[in-house]
């Protein structure tokens, strides 16, 4: 059966092509040019199919809904606010799978240009690509080391290496490895085909046994009858080896694995939507259904052979050695590692995992591109970024010199301490900016607050502003208010007078373009300079 799929965007009509098993390869250029939050119509052709009204288009396996002002075999998409690479499959009313698109989503083109935001991302990862990291459909290549993790990267890795884990555990439990291992019974003395030192010993106590006459009333191995029974050894073959109990540890991985995603997956679908992020709960009835197949799979295969023999699960040299000199184990250890492995760092781009919205880039990528900036600015700092453990999410570069320090922070807490100083406190509610820049000279030390917000008109600036009022009001270090509070934003607008020094100097409040293709203004520059105490310093722009 053939199925053909047409999307309408931007009042243009254009056919898809269907994807192809080489995810290297970018999509075609059909299925170009979507962008984040354009409505999107599609539609099915073929199929010979009188209806299509019980057919489902999934976009990541959220349900599309029918376009029911039209005829039967149209769905309506909106992306989200997020760019990147999707998937689009068509389910027929058996549920079988009849056609899958590569669908590549682009930024929203009066914020950020595609090229800008490929930039935007390549300076992320070189930073660090685990910041990338969300649960929006759009999905990029990763890595396949380092230790960050999550819910949605354990998800996607175990269901993108779910067939060939079915595959390889087929494969071996057709031919499991078998090992021979000694045993000892008792056995009538014309049975007996070996004998050794054991048996001899057994043997000089029984007269009987050694004359091959009449039994012995009070021996002790005197078999029914009164016959003498003579310990012999044999040998037997069994499944609870080294390398059976290696894999048994990670069936018992990945079946951990599945209930615990089961578990925080349905949780997390759960809980209230986001109006800026796309929800997991339209996606987790797929999710949930593939979780309680592979679940089942697992089960299945702990009660067969070899695993229901394995007495218990354990990595032992002698097992790896073993696992790797055997092709089929070595395939279901290497794809079981695969599925389970964390981190997302490393030169080898082996998964495709779901990054962040665009807003959420955009300010992560401002906190990296300052922090190169300072780094390039004022090199006589020693610079460290290494960051706290407190929050996942937090982030801090610090930079030191014999009578100064400077910090700056991604996604610092300020908490409510009822009115009691701390190092950093709010006067009213908890608030997070997005990002914090603090220094402190001798006794002098004071902060400049950053708020990146991905908008690009007047009337959202003006909007938005709201926030840079509030943090001026709310936000302590000990004792000190914020120098300024200036929102960070990918495009200048029409309220460009939010932009320069003189309203910020006067009203402790203001906009700064942060956009890969721009250069920082000279006025914040001068502005740092004078801040850290460095105001005889020319500052180099980027």
């Amino acid at each position: 059966m053939t199925v053909s799929l047409t999307a309408e965007r931007n009042g243009e009509r254009s056919r898809l092509e269907p994807a192809d098993r080489d995810r290297c390869t970018p999509p075609p250029k059909s299925n170009r040019g979507f962008q984040e939050r354009s409505e999107v119509v599609f539609r099915a052709h073929g199929g010979n199919q009188p209806s299509w009204r019980d057919w489902r288009l999934l976009v990541d396996d959220a349900p599309l809904r029918l376009n029911e002002e039209t005829k039967p075999g149209e769905w309506l998409w909106t992306p989200g606010f997020y760019a990147g690479e999707v998937e689009a499959a068509i389910y027929d009313t058996a549920g079988v799978r009849q056609g899958v698109w590569r669908l590549d989503v682009g930024p929203n083109p009066n914020k950020l240009s595609r090229d800008a935001f490929v930039r935007m991302l390549r300076e992320i990862s070189e930073s660090d690509p685990a910041l990338m990291l969300g649960t929006e459909p759009a999905r990029r290549r990763f890595g396949a080391l380092g230790e960050n993790q999550n819910l949605i990267v354990e998800f996607y890795r175990l269901r993108h290496h779910a067939a060939a884990i079915g595959q390889s555990l087929r494969a071996l439990t057709e031919e499991p490895i078998r090992s021979l291992r000694t045993r000892r019974s008792l056995s009538p003395p014309h049975l007996v085909r070996r004998a050794d030192l054991r048996t001899a010993r057994a043997a000089l106590r029984q007269p009987a046994l050694l004359a091959v006459v009449g039994a012995m009333p009070h021996s002790d191995l005197v078999g029914p009858g009164g016959h003498p029974q003579a310990d012999i050894p044999y040998t037997e073959r069994h499944y609870d080896n080294p390398p059976n109990r290696c894999l048994r540890y990670a069936l018992r991985a990945l079946q951990r694995r599945c209930a615990s995603l089961i578990e925080s997956l349905g949780k997390k679908a759960k809980e209230s939507p986001s109006e800026t992020k796309t929800s997991i709960a339209e996606r987790w009835p797929e999710w949930e259904r593939f979780l309680k197949d592979f679940q089942k799979r697992m089960d299945r295969a702990s009660r067969r052979l070899p695993f229901v023999e394995v007495s218990k699960a354990e990595v032992t040299a002698a097992g790896l050695n073993a696992v790797a000199a055997h092709p089929l184990y070595a395939r279901f250890w290497r794809v079981s590692w695969e599925a389970l492995r964390p981190g997302v760092t490393g030169p080898k781009l082996a998964d495709w995992l779901p990054l962040n919205p665009t807003w959420g880039l955009y300010e992560t990528w401002c906190f990296v591109k300052l922090c190169r900036w300072l780094e390039e600015q004022l090199p006589e700092l020693k610079w460290n970024d290494k960051s706290s453990t407190r929050s996942k999410d937090y982030r801090l570069l610090t930079g030191r010199s014999n009578d100064a320090t400077l910090r700056l922070h991604f996604q610092r807490v300020f908490r409510n301490t009822g009115g009691n100083p701390k190092e950093f406190w709010s006067v009213s509610r908890e608030r997070r900016p997005d990002i914090v820049l603090d220094w402190q000279r001798g006794d002098e030390h004071g902060f400049l607050v950053l708020d990146a917000k991905y908008v690009a008109s007047r009337d959202s600036v003006l909007r938005e502003m709201a926030s840079a009022h509030i943090y001026n009001d709310s936000l302590c270090m000990h004792a000190a208010r914020p120098a300024a509070s200036l929102l960070l934003t990918p495009t200048s607008t029409d309220a460009s007078w939010l932009e320069t020094r003189e309203f910020v100097d006067e009203h402790g409040s203001g906009v700064l373009v942060l956009h890969p293709d721009r250069e920082l203004p000279e006025w914040f520059a001068a502005q740092v300079r004078l801040l850290i105490g460095h105001p005889g310093r020319d500052l180099a722009l980027i």
